[in-house]
């Protein structure tokens, strides 16, 4: 998997497609219940569903700031 990020040239800062983080965490997530695990499968089991609800409240999040930061564009209603 390939990750694109992009560096601040002010800052020095790296940063990451919140998208990207979410796939990433998806792929370990699928590849601990579906690919040889040191631990084995079951009980990688766990951990995989916590990385995959992780993934999920992220796009949640980003939802969210998405629609407050459109709301905040429109400005005020009335």
């Amino acid at each position: 998997m390939r990750m694109p990020v992009a560096l601040d040239l002010v800052s020095g800062e790296l940063t990451i497609p919140v998208a990207a983080v979410a796939a990433l965490l998806r792929a370990v997530a699928a590849s601990w219940t579906t690919g040889p695990c040191p631990t084995g499968r079951r009980a990688a089991a766990p951990f995989a569903g916590a990385l995959v609800r992780v993934a999920d409240q992220v796009d949640v999040e980003c939802i969210a700031a998405a629609g407050r930061a459109a709301a905040q564009a429109a400005g005020p209603t009335g």
